[in-house]
């Protein structure tokens, strides 16, 4: 089989959910441009980003059990840049993708809130950074003295499956954590065998407009019990509502995440 790399309007799709930049719709929060290669190369020499952390709330404690980190972009008069668009663009420079990356992992890691902390890797930075049986991006993150779970986004495009399969074996030889972001995400493709070996399932905020369908539910409901069978923990993401609360917990899920909690939301600038 042919395999065809995504477009760059599919690469942004994939980009702005894996840095959590699109609403619950699908859409871009932000409107979107796509920056050049010089332009976002100026953005980090000129340290013109920043990590927002968001916690993840245990479902049944109301315990924060960790953050995740999320990149942050300024233009020169401090207005943001869509994460989305950036890294859309960096996956056409694999090189200066690499470099971005383990610059804010390690602006990320720095300057973290104690506990388990979330991290987003691209597959496409995992690729560009294997040097032999190493990989430099993975050395930065596993530096980190306290815990990392590593987010994996389920992808759109069968040669970055490939990739995302590759780096979760990596992850796995390194007995570092791993959750399989966006499940159930509109047009992602779901590999059981990653799913198989991820820790954590991180459940795309979409599930939450699909709840009135009943097969929908049902295929929901599927992935939970398999989950708690595999010994997985399940976090629902988008939650921006009280009763989107309540439906998570009518679900079962371990746990959730959104702007319903974003007032504990913390932004930290280069």
């Amino acid at each position: 089989m042919t395999q065809v790399r995504p477009s760059m309007n599919e690469q942004l799709f994939g980009s702005a959910r894996a840095h959590g930049h699109l609403a619950e719709d699908g859409r871009p929060r932000l409107p979107v441009s796509v920056p050049s290669s010089c332009d976002v190369l100026a953005l980090v020499l000129g340290r013109r980003f920043a990590v927002e952390y968001q916690p993840i709330v245990d479902l049944h404690t109301g315990e924060t059990i960790g953050h995740e980190a999320l990149s942050r972009f300024f233009d020169a008069q401090g207005g943001p840049v869509s994460p989305g668009a950036v890294f859309a663009r960096l996956h056409e420079e694999p090189s200066l993708l690499l470099y971005v990356e383990a610059e804010t992992k390690r602006f990320q890691i720095e300057n973290a809130p104690d506990g388990p902390l979330h991290l987003n890797v691209d597959p496409d930075s995992f690729h560009a950074g294997r040097n032999g049986s190493a990989n430099g991006l993975l050395d930065v993150i596993q530096a980190r003295e306290q815990p990392v779970v590593v987010e994996v986004i389920e992808t759109m495009c069968f040669a970055d499956a490939r990739y995302g399969r590759e780096l979760v074996s990596a992850l796995r030889e390194r007995s570092m954590p791993v959750a399989l972001d966006d499940v159930g995400a509109p047009d992602a493709l779901l590999s059981l065998e990653t799913l198989k070996d991820a820790d954590v399932l991180k459940l795309d905020a979409s599930w939450l407009g699909r709840m009135g369908d009943p097969r929908e539910r049902a295929i929901l409901e599927a992935l939970l019990g398999l989950a708690r069978r595999l010994g997985a923990r399940t976090i629902l993401e988008g939650v921006e509502t009280e009763s989107q609360l309540e439906l998570a917990a009518a679900l079962g899920v371990d746990a959730v995440q959104g702007f319903l909690f974003r007032g504990q939301f913390r932004t930290r600038a280069a």
